[in-house]
């Protein structure tokens, strides 16, 4: 209790401030369960706990309807901690306190929004209509994005929560009326176990394009570094998974997709969770509170290789305090109309087509265990996986993977840090953002090699 209270405050302090030079670097994590997180929140080591230097909005959909998050809807900025009457996290905790170790200038913002049980064609997409099975789950594109959805919602699309507090434009527009610049830095993105039991499986690949393409879009930024974390092997009934025998491909087409839409667009990376443990034998939809940690390191890493290979992150949305009211949604190119966010000057064109289908593989990039190591996988043709470069242990090294033919779409060979399915430039010398975020990365888990985590 004591503690909660020292953190409380200096989270107060941190808030009065005067606004900072650097602007806060927004983080927005959405997805489904394992974005929502069944991380034990009292296991944690005590500097995760709470983290008064990163701040939080959170939100989850179930409170809606008073399920057990309805009480941790976040009213205003808040610092980063486990949430909901269980004191759960998910990758967010080591996410949040990687990224601040990497960018000490700037401060950190999470927006996350998380909903078990939900998928792109029913609740994510851009302009639905309520889902009339499970109508809590419904519209969550706008319940995040809000004024800057650029949907219209009427008639049989009208929203069924029209009252209710958005999320990412109500975050902005507080940080823009206590004077704090502020820039969207990135979309991470955990899903897909719901489509992978059913036929929508097969159509995911075009589903996530049009979903990123949106979130881009209605954000104004063209070339936002999205991060997504493939589905796991778990999945499987031969690895004692909770999806029906006799849909494995449509595992197969679900994690096939998530590594095409990252291979064929330059702002995209995929991490891999095949060598995470379940939560418990019967639930391996889940992970443990272990594996929730290392996929937020793991994420943080992504992203790092993502701007360093870019070689800045100008790419990112930015906003100037005092630029636009909370109003209307973001215009891509130098201004916008209504205020929103508006996209930086450069940044690479959003993903283009392309058939992801099921046959198509793809492994990814997988980063070895000590600093400063760069892989590179190219992506499979069609039919083929193309099996990515895994780096090895020293550090300074590059590794470079071609294409090689293969049936399946299998995972990743994690290295000893776990697999980030993340380009970087072969060669490249470590910035010093990532070098930070890589020392902080390992403090962690030796700490979890001590039994605190």
């Amino acid at each position: 209790m004591k503690r909660s209270c020292i953190a409380l405050a200096a989270f107060a302090l941190s808030l009065s401030a005067p606004a900072i030079a650097q602007p806060v670097k927004v983080f927005v994590l959405a997805g489904q369960s394992n974005m929502v997180g069944y991380g034990v929140g009292r296991q944690l080591p005590v500097e995760l706990q709470s983290q008064p230097d990163v701040w939080y909005d959170h939100y989850n959909p179930d409170a809606r309807e008073g399920g057990p998050y309805a009480a941790a809807t976040s009213a205003d900025w808040g610092p980063l901690e486990p949430k909901g009457e269980a004191r759960r996290y998910g990758p967010e905790i080591t996410f949040g306190r990687a990224i601040a170790a990497a960018y000490p200038e700037h401060r950190i913002a999470i927006v996350k929004m998380a909903q078990g049980g939900t998928n792109l064609v029913d609740h994510w997409g851009r302009g639905l209509a309520p889902d009339p099975e499970v109508l809590y789950k419904s519209q969550l594109y706008h319940a995040l994005l809000g004024k800057l959805d650029s949907a219209t919602y009427e008639g049989d699309r009208a929203l069924r929560y029209p009252e209710e507090v958005t999320r990412l434009d109500g975050a902005l527009a507080r940080l823009e009326s206590e004077g704090h610049p502020y820039e969207i830095a990135a979309l991470v993105w955990m899903q897909g176990e719901n489509e992978a039991g059913w036929s929508a499986a097969f159509s995911y690949g075009n589903t996530l394009r049009g979903f990123i393409a949106a979130i881009r879009a209605d954000l104004g930024v063209p070339g936002l570094p999205v991060v997504l974390g493939r589905v796991s092997d778990n999945l499987y009934p031969a690895n004692g998974g909770p999806i029906a025998a006799g849909k494995e491909a449509n595992i197969d087409a679900v994690r096939a997709a998530q590594v095409t839409v990252a291979e064929e667009d330059p702002r995209v990376a995929w991490v891999d969770t095949d060598d995470f443990t379940v939560r418990s034998p019967d639930d391996a939809y889940h992970f443990d509170s272990a594996a929730y940690q290392l996929l937020g390191e793991r994420f943080a890493e992504a992203y790092l290789a993502l701007v360093r290979e870019e070689g800045s992150s100008t790419a990112s949305s930015s906003s100037s305090a005092g630029s636009a009211a909370a109003g209307g949604g973001g215009a891509a190119g130098g201004g916008a109309a209504g205020g929103g966010a508006t996209a930086g000057s450069s940044g690479s064109a959003e993903a283009a087509g392309g058939a992801g289908s099921a046959g198509e593989g793809g492994r990814g990039a997988t980063a070895g265990s000590s600093g400063s190591t760069a892989a590179t996988g190219s992506a499979g043709s069609a039919g083929e996986g193309g099996r990515g470069a895994t780096a090895g242990s020293s550090g300074s090294t590059a590794a470079t993977g071609s294409a090689e033919a293969a049936a399946s779409s299998g995972g990743v060979a994690p290295g000893s840090a776990g697999g980030c399915g993340c380009r970087t430039a072969a060669g490249q010398g470590p910035v010093a953002a990532a070098a930070l975020a890589l020392v902080a990365l390992a403090g962690l888990r030796r700490r979890r090699s001590r039994g605190q985590g």
